[in-house]
């Protein structure tokens, strides 16, 4: 049965022999971001190529390993995004790396994973955006632009406060944000060097980061360049594909 349960993906910090406060500052503080009231559609789909990124990143696989029908085993962004990451991957300090959950989503799956995550009731609005089939108002992840991340410390992903997919307050982006400790000052790092990119993180995910969609476009102010992104040529083995029916 398909699950949410991540934590077997990431190791928390403090366990590992690693004498964090000398080798992390304290970092800028995490700006409070302000989630938009409106999304702003994007009127003009930039027709960048969704690209594989498994070869140049270390990537989970999450959903296709949890067993998620619709989920696919590379890991895709647009070529632009995926850049801009390969920037991030560049700039962090030695022995850190990025350290990749999830990218493009098929329409599909973002349905899959949002009517399982709402048939409880209880859970807080936000953690799963709502599928969007509107083409200038995608689903964050269905439009290429979207990536869930973490920092790797000499090959190991780190749990930043929490794991990957934990619907928790603590996953809050501002969650660590009042006293110093190793996790503020990895999540500051992280947040930092994203935002050198132009990446916004989703206040309510530490691991969520976007660039181009309308999101995006309504916190910054600046139009939007990603509409619903198209599924891409796979080669034809099933290791490699979909785990469920093509498109």
């Amino acid at each position: 049965m398909a699950s949410f349960e991540q934590g077997h993906l990431t190791t928390d910090p403090e366990t590992l022999d690693v004498e964090w406060f000398e080798i992390l500052p304290i970092g800028d503080p995490i700006a409070n971001i302000l989630e938009p009231k409106q999304l702003t559609p994007v009127l003009n789909d930039c027709c960048e190529a969704l690209v594989d990124i498994s070869t140049s990143f270390n990537c989970a696989q999450a959903y296709f390993d949890a067993g998620w029908q619709h989920s696919m085993k590379q890991t895709y962004l647009r070529s632009g995004t995926a850049q801009r990451l390969h920037n991030v991957n560049e700039s962090l300090p030695e022995g850190f790396s990025i350290f990749v959950f999830d990218g493009w989503r098929p329409l599909t799956l973002q349905s899959e994973l949002f009517e399982a995550a709402y048939g409880d009731a209880n859970l807080p609005a936000g953690f799963l955006a709502e599928p969007s089939e509107e083409t200038t108002l995608p689903s964050p992840h269905v439009s290429g632009g979207t990536v869930d991340l973490t920092l790797s410390y000499r090959g190991s992903p780190l749990a930043l406060g929490t794991s990957f997919d934990n619907f928790d307050e603590r996953a809050a982006i501002m969650a660590f944000e009042q006293v110093d400790s190793i996790i503020r000052r990895l999540r500051r790092l992280m947040y930092s060097s994203m935002r050198r990119q132009e990446f916004i993180v989703y206040s309510g995910e530490w691991w969520h980061f976007e660039y181009g969609t309308p999101r995006w476009a309504a916190i910054t102010g600046r139009p939007g360049c990603y509409q619903i992104a198209e599924f891409p040529q796979v080669r034809s083995d099933p290791d490699q594909g979909r785990r469920g029916d093509s498109p």
